[in-house]
């Protein structure tokens, strides 16, 4: 019984440390969505800023020159949001793993009950010999400690 305690106190501080680290992970996720709609507004911006610019020096029949500096800027924004990208999928990534990582540790920890080193003994007609629960009348296996259904401790 001490066992199911220690295997549940280290489950909970697990727990609460994966916990942590996958908030810490969802923030960090949505700074970087909030950085790249900034970024995506920006770059309509400049893009808007750009055809005006082409417009007006299309009915002034002039050379434009803003036109290169917003180029320049557009060029370095677009880099800026591919950066951004990849770091919201590393970070997305990152995330998923960690969580079925942790998901894989916990089923480990738990699927390996005491009765499963030990196989039931079967009647010689193959059948699994049961533990039947004096209070709920259901069956077990041989070898539990405590009934499945009502919990009751087997002597």
């Amino acid at each position: 019984m001490s066992d199911v305690f220690s295997k549940l106190g280290d489950s909970l501080k697990s727990t609460l440390k994966v916990a942590t680290e996958q908030t810490q992970k969802s923030v960090d996720q949505v700074a970087c969505r909030t950085d790249l709609m900034n970024k995506r507004n920006e770059l309509k911006r400049l893009f808007t800023s750009l055809g005006e610019a082409q417009y007006k020096c299309y009915v002034e029949q002039v050379e434009c020159e803003d036109r290169d500096a917003l180029y320049a800027k557009i060029d370095a924004l677009k880099l800026q949001i591919t950066e951004i990208e990849q770091r919201l999928g590393e970070i997305v990534t990152t995330q998923k793993s960690s969580l079925d990582s942790y998901k894989r540790e916990v089923k480990s920890t738990w699927n390996e009950p005491e009765t499963k080193e030990k196989k039931a003994d079967l009647e010689e007609d193959g059948i699994e010999i049961l533990k039947v629960c004096p209070v709920c009348n259901t069956g077990n296996h041989e070898y539990a400690a405590y009934c499945i259904k009502c919990g009751n401790k087997f002597e």
